[in-house]
């Protein structure tokens, strides 16, 4: 796995399996994943056409997920943890009882070690979780946006050696799992860095 930043835009570059909630998201072998930073006024008339255009734009031509942020890269947060990373945008603004108005919070984990189907589902459920409460322990009273999104990915190019029990196929991503409790300390935490960032 390789990232870098190029106008504005996460670029993560890999051999991905991976499921994203985002625009033109889904389940797919893709080999690039992004967050693209838009103006807070973005409202294009087609958001998925625009997602494959900037893609373009970006250099990405092969197989890809991405994701739209208002959040500058400058308050990108990247959490590493042995075989877990972690790239997260946050913001949060004008936020009501039941959710933000307006703000973006994007999630993307990816695995070193291969996922099952259920852990790559059920990944998405517990830094969901963990989102939430970040949000409440930072004192807000709704649980996200309603644009918050997220990519769920593991590299199938990755080589682990068979004796190391961490880079073994991860059956499962519940919150109670060692897997699963990597996933809710590296949301919280770069959440709640990268809202402290933005005075937030």
């Amino acid at each position: 796995m390789r990232y870098y930043v190029k106008d504005s835009t996460l670029v993560i570059e890999g051999d991905f399996e991976a499921v994203s909630t985002g625009l033109n998201g889904g389940r797919a072998r893709v080999n690039y994943l992004f967050n693209k930073q838009v103006p807070r006024t973005f409202n294009p008339p087609d958001p998925q056409e625009f997602v494959k255009k900037e893609a373009l734009k970006t250099g990405i031509e092969a197989a890809n997920f991405g994701l739209l942020t208002a959040v500058k890269m400058e308050y990108l947060q990247i959490i590493e943890d042995d075989y877990l990373t972690a790239f997260i945008t946050a913001g949060v603004s004008n936020g009501s009882e039941f959710r933000a108005k307006v703000g973006t919070i994007n999630i993307i984990l990816i695995s070193k070690a291969r996922l099952s189907e259920t852990a790559l589902f059920g990944a998405i459920i517990t830094a969901t979780e963990a989102k939430g409460l970040a949000l409440l322990e930072k004192g807000y009273t709704f649980l996200g946006t309603n644009t918050d999104a997220m990519i769920v990915a593991y590299e199938t190019d990755s080589n682990p050696g068979s004796e190391s029990e961490e880079k073994q196929e991860i059956p499962y991503a519940g919150s109670s799992t060692g897997f699963g409790k990597k996933i809710t300390g590296a949301v919280m935490r770069g959440i709640k860095a990268g809202l402290e960032l933005r005075g937030e």
